[in-house]
């Protein structure tokens, strides 16, 4: 989905070592020319919590809605240091260089899970943008940083993406970087009640741009 938390709240499928990069994944920090993108941390809960009542992250992501404080609790507390911990997520804060604004999440999931099920060392790209920081690029700058990340360190071999039919700005971002859409997927998820169509995409080592 096209957010890094709200993956289904599961214990990661146990995957032979074989498969796997030795956990725990590392943490960075990352750094681009304006960003710097690392695990969330305790005192960033009300920050995430905030975002996440924002119109655009509820329509065209799952977090749940309403978006309570108990749920950007989970997301810091839980779900964040959990899949360093276990190899199957990296999630990573985006804030901007000088200033420290939050400018969104970018996630890498379901890692060990698409690799039990696939055989192919993969993840599934996830973001959310702050309203008040979009339209000046950041996204589409931390997402080429953890793309590249994701197949310079943790070894992916693949790099999928999804996200609603509609949800053209999120698919600009993908499109900018590198991945090729590879279609829709008609009626293949239920969101709020409602059966939707899902835009997919992919990226392979050596085509990140």
């Amino acid at each position: 989905m096209d957010t890094p938390e709200t993956r289904e709240r599961l214990e990661p499928v146990p995957v032979p070592d074989h498969i796997l990069a030795a956990p725990p994944l590392p943490q960075g920090p990352l750094q681009t020319a304006r960003l710097l993108l690392r695990p969330w941390r305790e005192a960033e809960i009300p920050e995430v919590f905030r975002i996440c009542q924002d119109p655009e992250v509820q329509r065209w992501t799952t977090v749940p809605t309403p978006y309570q404080v108990k749920d950007a609790e989970w997301f810091v507390r839980d779900h964040t240091p959990r899949g360093f911990h276990t190899g199957d997520e990296a999630t990573f804060g985006v804030f901007v260089r000088g200033t420290g604004e939050t400018a969104g999440a970018i996630g890498l999931g379901a890692i060990t899970r698409s690799t039990a099920a696939s055989g192919v060392r993969t993840a599934e790209l996830g973001y959310w943008a702050n309203p008040e920081t979009r339209g000046r690029g950041y996204i589409t700058e931390g997402v080429r940083e953890v793309v590249r990340w994701g197949f310079e360190v943790a070894r992916l071999r693949r790099i999928t993406w999804q996200a609603f039919d509609g949800n053209v700005p999120s698919r600009r971002v993908i499109e900018k970087v590198g991945f090729t859409i590879i279609g829709r997927q008609r009626g293949s998820h239920e969101h709020r009640g409602v059966v939707r169509d899902m835009w997919l995409a992919d990226i392979l080592p050596g085509e990140l741009r």
